[in-house]
C-alpha cells in the first residue's frame, strides 16, 4: 500500500500526520474484533439473565449489584442505569421468568383458546425441567421471602390455579357441574401446590418421562372434576370430625 508521501507528494508534513490519524480511525471503526454496545434491550435481557444465575447461585440475600456485574461482566453503573437496587433486579427477573412461564402454557393472549387441562400440566413439568434456574428461583427462593417479588409469585399462583379449573370446568361443562368461585379457585389453588411439588425434582435433575406419569395419574381431570362434584354436595365442616362431638 502506498503512503501518503507517494499518494500526494505536495503535502505538508503536519497534513500527512492528520491524514494518518484519520485513516487510522476509519480502520478501527471497521474493525470486526471491535466491540460494540449492545441496544437497551438486548442489554437489559443480558442483565436479567445475570441476575437469575447470581440469585440462584448465592441466594437472594448474598446477591449485591457487585454480584449482578461480575456474574454479567460489566461495570456496576451500568447496573445501575437498568435497575436502583437489588430489590428492583429481583422482582424484574421475577417477572421475566413469570412471563416466559406463561408463555409456554399459551396463557399470555386473553383472545386465544384456553389450552386443555393436560396441556398446562405437561408445560409446567417442562418449564421445570428445561429452565430450573427459573423454577428454583419463583417457587423455592422467593417463595420463602417477603417483599414484591413474593407478591409477584401469589399473582403468578392465581393465574395459573385459576386457567387450570377453566380448563377442567371446560370439560365438565356438559355434566352440568357447577361450582361457586370460591371452591373453584381453591381447588386452583391446590392444584398449582399439587404442580409445584411434583415439579420441585424437575428442578434438580429428575427424570422428566417419569414425572410426567405421575402427575397425569395424580391429577387425572375425570378425579378432580367428581372431587369438584362431591365437594359442592357434601361442603366441609369444620371439626365434624374432631371426636369431641363438635364441643
Amino acid at each position: 500500500m502506498k503512503s501518503e508521501r507517494q499518494l500526494a507528494p505536495w503535502l505538508s508534513k503536519p497534513a500527512i500526520q492528520t491524514v494518518g490519524r484519520l485513516t487510522a480511525r476509519r480502520a478501527s471503526r471497521g474493525d470486526p474484533n471491535r466491540k460494540r454496545r449492545l441496544h437497551r434491550d438486548a442489554r437489559r435481557e443480558q442483565l436479567l439473565e445475570a441476575c437469575l444465575l447470581a440469585f440462584t447461585g448465592r441466594g437472594l440475600e448474598m446477591t449485591t449489584m457487585d454480584t449482578i456485574a461480575a456474574q454479567a461482566g460489566v461495570s456496576k453503573p451500568l447496573v445501575y442505569r437498568h435497575f436502583h437496587n437489588r430489590y428492583e433486579a429481583l422482582l424484574a427477573v421475577v417477572e421475566q421468568q413469570s412471563q416466559r412461564l406463561l408463555e409456554s402454557m399459551a396463557l399470555v393472549d386473553a383472545d386465544s383458546e384456553l389450552p386443555s387441562f393436560e396441556f398446562l400440566l405437561d408445560q409446567f413439568l417442562h418449564f421445570a425441567a428445561e429452565s430450573p434456574a427459573g423454577f428454583r428461583l419463583l417457587f423455592q427462593l422467593v417463595d420463602a421471602n417477603p417483599g414484591a417479588a413474593r407478591r409477584r409469585l401469589e399473582l403468578l399462583r392465581g393465574e395459573l390455579g385459576k386457567a387450570l379449573m377453566a380448563a377442567l370446568l371446560k370439560v365438565a361443562a356438559g355434566s352440568g357441574l357447577g361450582v361457586d368461585r370460591d371452591r373453584a379457585e381453591w381447588m386452583g389453588e391446590l392444584i398449582v401446590s399439587i404442580l409445584e411439588g411434583v415439579a420441585g425434582g424437575l428442578a434438580k435433575g429428575e427424570d422428566l418421562s417419569q414425572r410426567s406419569v405421575a402427575l397425569r395419574r395424580l391429577l387425572r381431570s375425570d378425579w378432580v372434576i367428581s372431587s369438584l362434584m362431591e365437594v359442592r354436595e357434601q361442603p366441609l365442616a369444620l371439626g365434624a370430625n374432631r371426636g369431641d362431638g363438635g364441643q
